[in-house]
């Protein structure tokens, strides 16, 4: 669904691409899990959701470190993708055919859910984070990497300079004309990037829908995952919320892991 540093859209990508990078795929599932656990227990059963699970890669990755994954995709060649893969690895790759507005699952049913450059791509946000609240257990996370209106560095669209900092709403009219009229600049994505987040918007919309603990990605990266210049650069940024700033405008993208909230009698806001 998202547009990759080459300007190609996931459900553009060939087997063999997919092949290629499994094995990367396999050690950032590694790093995920490592990174969550330094924030709340996931239980060794965890059940786990992937929201635009694409051809299953993130999917596979979890059954083989031991946890229950299913996926979910609209895309149908994504979907056959998928099962060539499983059947490649030798495992299941359970994908169901859906929308992250309208996820195929019960209430309160996974304890991850995971969202890696999908948010920036569904048709309403809203009914996306209300649905995601719906399927998350009192306790679980939602963790998703998604565009960031901070850094003016991106990789949803080709030949527009600085157009992390455009106003929402002139993003929005490009992508809809690319998306019509030049869809090589997207990757030849149906589904062009329309949402863009800041900080402030994040915690604005999640707090909206039951999630009231929430960590951004400097919180959750591990001190262990580099070197001593890694070390210090991370223990900078943790200092305050104007050096996270600097961070997230040098730095592409953005990702948080949010906790949905505890409280039975608890209802989200579902606008």
């Amino acid at each position: 669904m998202h547009v990759t540093n080459r300007y190609i859209a996931t459900e553009q990508r060939s087997f063999a691409e997919i092949l290629e990078e499994f094995e990367s795929n396999k050690r950032w599932a590694t790093t995920f899990f490592s990174r969550l656990k330094s924030v709340l227990t996931i239980p060794n059963n965890a059940r786990v959701l992937d929201i635009g699970a694409a051809a299953g890669e993130f999917v596979a990755a979890c059954h083989q470190l031991g946890y229950e994954c299913d996926g979910v995709e609209p895309w149908a060649v994504a979907r056959l993708n998928a099962a060539k893969l499983a059947a490649h690895l030798g495992i299941p790759i359970r994908l169901v055919e859906g929308t992250a507005e309208s996820i195929p699952y019960g209430d309160n049913t996974f304890d991850v859910v995971y969202s890696r450059s999908v948010l920036e791509h569904v048709a309403d946000l809203d009914k996306t984070i209300a649905e995601i609240s719906r399927v998350v257990k009192p306790g679980g996370v939602f963790w998703f990497q998604t565009a960031s209106s901070m850094c003016p560095r991106q990789s949803e669209i080709e030949v527009f300079p600085l157009f992390g900092w455009y106003p929402d709403g002139l993003k929005l009219k490009i992508m809809n004309w690319a998306r019509d009229a030049k869809p090589h600049l997207v990757g030849y994505t149906k589904t062009p990037a329309i949402h863009w987040f800041t900080p402030t918007k994040v915690n604005l919309l999640l707090g909206r829908h039951g999630f009231n603990q929430i960590y951004d990605r400097w919180d959750l990266r591990g001190l262990d995952e580099g070197g001593s210049l890694y070390k210090l650069a991370l223990a900078g940024i943790r200092l305050t919320r104007f050096s996270k700033t600097i961070a997230d405008i040098l730095v592409p993208d953005c990702a948080y892991a949010a906790i949905k909230h505890w409280q039975e009698d608890y209802t989200p806001d579902r606008k």
